[in-house]
């Protein structure tokens, strides 16, 4: 997964989670500060699993909070 197809994924991810459009998804504001709460981000550590393929650990998640910053993850992943 490149850099940028990773962080649309992220920021699509955000965004079905999120129940808003991915153009007011931010990229560098953490997930809680954007409206996320822990169960959301239980549903986006899956959401994002399925799209990797394997699964995502959601302390993976809490220590990487922002779209670059679980973009980058993914990436570095692949």
């Amino acid at each position: 997964m490149t850099e940028d197809d990773a962080l649309r994924a992220v920021r699509d991810a955000w965004a079905e989670t999120l129940a808003v459009d991915p153009a007011d998804v931010p990229i560098d504001v953490g997930f809680f500060d954007v409206g996320g709460n822990s169960l959301l981000l239980v549903m986006l550590a899956e959401r994002l699993g399925d799209d990797i393929g394997r699964p995502l650990p959601v302390v993976d998640l809490f220590q990487h909070p922002t779209v670059r910053a679980q973009a980058d993850l993914l990436s570095d992943d692949q």
